[in-house]
């Protein structure tokens, strides 16, 4: 068995508990926050990371901070030879993912980053059937994401809010999920045209919205992508690739064929309660990156995977900074 630790138990944290306290690979051997409340029974607890990583003869470690501290966490980790699993993002920006590249090889050990929802069954089965059609005859995309925060979520965790903390709003926290699949599913982009803005909280320094439209590279396909946190509720994220033939849409957690008639074609597992739109496929990508551990293999997201979106992100703002379509080198 694994020995497992998760350093952060925010809101996220207890959905990797739930995975870990489910896995046949692992066991929960240690917690670490700065909130002794936060404790777990039967489990050691630590308030101080470097203390816990020298005490604990651990494995894994499940990364669950605020944003700015997953870049020095992903370091001490490394450097005691324990592997990591890191909430997305993999880090506050692009530039700090960068200096992460090669850490893993370095050091021996496997970084993989939660981006879960390429393990829905949706997502799994639309890129089993798009994967054999000819790049001419792919058409288009789009993501959407409406979302509602409001004040309360900022107070709660007030890091959220701030740009040099988080790395920004809507984006980096909310919809990653979906620029993330819209380029595991239709590949990469060329260059993006996109706006961002806060309409809905003038306290926070965050963008609460976004509209982008891509281009994908050695393809005339585009991919129109909006998201909001100033809605009045939290949707389930909608899904659409078009091509000559065929119309894929994933839609309440259902994947569509739409060319005529929608035809249901799988749907994904649920969480019940007020999470549900967080998906349930932690558990399936937190066991393959255990596995991957075990058989040392690399079935999980990699750095420079997780890395992508952190660079989409940033030449979004770019594009809306400078009002101009930005080149995604």
């Amino acid at each position: 068995m694994l020995k497992v630790a998760i350093i952060g138990m925010g809101t996220i944290s207890g959905i990797h508990k739930n995975a870990i306290d489910k896995s046949e690979y692992a066991e929960l051997t240690a917690v670490c926050d700065t909130d002794s409340s936060k404790a777990v029974d039967g489990v050691n607890f630590y308030t101080d990371i470097d203390e816990m990583l020298d005490n604990e003869n651990l494995d894994c470690v499940h990364i669950c901070l605020p944003h700015y501290l997953h870049y020095s966490t992903i370091l001490k980790c490394a450097d005691k030879k324990i592997n990591v699993f890191v909430e997305k993002p993999l880090t506050l920006n692009y530039e700090e993912a960068e200096k992460l590249f090669g850490l893993d090889k370095k050091e021996g050990v496997k970084i993989g980053v939660c981006f879960q929802n390429r393990y829905n069954n949706t997502v799994q089965k639309l890129r089993e059937l798009i994967k054999d059609i000819p790049k001419d005859e792919f058409l288009g995309s789009k993501g959407i994401v409406t979302w509602k925060r409001d004040m309360s979520y900022y107070d709660e965790a007030p890091w959220r809010g701030k740009m040099e903390l988080s790395g920004g709003g809507v984006m980096i926290n909310q919809s990653i999920h979906t620029i993330d699949l819209l380029s595991y599913l239709g590949g990469d982009f060329e260059s993006v045209y996109a706006d961002i803005d806060n309409f809905t909280l003038p306290d926070i320094d965050v963008e609460d919205s976004v509209m982008a439209n891509f281009d994908y590279k050695n393809s005339a396909a585009n991919s129109v992508f909006f998201a909001t946190i100033g809605y009045c509720a939290n949707s389930n994220v909608e899904l659409e690739f078009v091509f000559k033939d065929e119309i894929y849409k994933i839609s309440d957690n259902k994947l569509y064929s739409c060319k005529n008639e929608p035809v249901l074609i799988c749907e994904d597992q649920t969480l019940e309660g007020s999470k549900h739109y967080y998906g349930a496929s932690h558990i399936t990508a937190i066991e393959s990156f255990y596995k991957s551990i075990i058989n040392d293999t690399d079935d999980y997201v990699s750095m420079k995977e997780g890395a992508y979106s952190l660079k989409l992100i940033e030449n979004i703002v770019k594009s809306s900074r400078n009002n101009c379509r930005a080149v995604i080198n």
